[in-house]
């Protein structure tokens, strides 16, 4: 005699089913792991200008208790979040992807979390968390913070001027996935970011601005021999476009080069006039490729501040 099923008994069964699809995809999504690529994945890709530092291998480099310290590498409001919760980057903190748009910024951390004391923080400062999403004022009044936890140790944060804006950093957001460098710094940034370099350092105003006449502009930094290096790649429009890039650039290094024996100076590897006087570039195709060696003594300089 065959059984049947009661309805209560097949709803049952439903329910089991859905609950352990729900908790398998759960456990995929907690288990995955995000790598580089995926970590500047996350971020949203529209004229953004888009930075990776694996900071675990600036660690294990010993870069990082090199640069620490240097304003350039914290922002005020990130800074002032991982202080008032106890986190400590030096040995917490494992990888950094940083979207800038519009003065807006959205970051993907991927490291250790608190997450019970970064919720009781956001309340502190007077914020909210609803459904893991956090939210609560900046230190500026047109900005606000937001933050979740992407993954069980990857930390969406977002700081913009909308509220729940870290809604819009999460797996998959670019359909041409970026191709990062093996280098543990990594900088993309569109052609339109060089059309005013008045917000640059006033001596790599010549450098940069035949950037603006490229496609895309990816810099690395990374270590190369006792040294560093930064490496430039940028896709201009055509072979021709590159070779007449690379050719400028090239000219202004010599340009600086005769300057400075102009002035009887002897170019010093402490600051920018030893780093841009190093300077080579080559046509690759549709690409341009400059490198330019970076010695330990400027990047000490350029974090106490005293890089001229």
């Amino acid at each position: 005699m065959k059984r049947r099923f009661q309805p209560w008994q097949l709803a049952a069964l439903v329910i089991i089913l859905c609950a352990g699809a729900v908790g398998l995809a759960h456990w995929w999504r907690a288990s995955r792991h995000i790598d580089a690529t995926a970590l500047v994945e996350c971020l949203p890709r529209d004229r953004s200008t888009h930075v990776y530092i694996d900071v675990e291998a600036l660690r294990r480099n010993g870069l990082l208790d090199l640069v620490a310290g240097s304003s350039a590498v914290e922002a005020p409001d990130y800074r002032q979040f991982v202080d008032q919760t106890g986190f400590n980057y030096r040995t917490d903190l494992d990888a950094v992807a940083a979207g800038f748009t519009g003065g807006d910024v959205y970051l993907a951390l991927r490291g250790r979390f608190d997450w019970k004391q970064l919720a009781k923080y956001a309340r502190g400062q007077g914020g909210k968390c609803l459904n893991a999403i956090c939210e609560m004022p900046a230190s500026t009044p047109d900005r606000h913070i937001s933050f979740y936890p992407l993954k069980y140790d990857v930390l969406a944060l977002a700081v913009t001027r909308q509220d729940r804006s870290v809604t819009m950093i999460g797996p998959g957001q670019s359909s041409n996935p970026p191709q990062l460098s093996p280098e543990p710094v990594w900088i993309s940034m569109p052609s339109f970011a060089f059309s005013d370099v008045n917000n640059f350092p006033a001596g790599t105003h010549a450098f940069l601005s035949p950037l603006a006449q490229a496609q895309n502009i990816v810099f690395a930094i990374g270590p190369e021999g006792n040294r560093l290096q930064i490496r430039l790649d940028a896709a201009c429009a055509n072979p021709e476009s590159a070779a007449a890039l690379a050719a400028q650039m090239t000219a202004t290094t010599a340009y600086l080069k005769k300057m400075l024996e102009r002035d009887h100076m002897t170019p010093n590897a402490g600051d920018l006039s030893g780093v841009l006087v190093a300077g080579a570039f080559q046509q690759k195709d549709q690409r341009v490729v400059g490198t330019w060696p970076v010695e330990r003594s400027f990047v000490e300089a350029l974090a106490t501040g005293k890089a001229q």
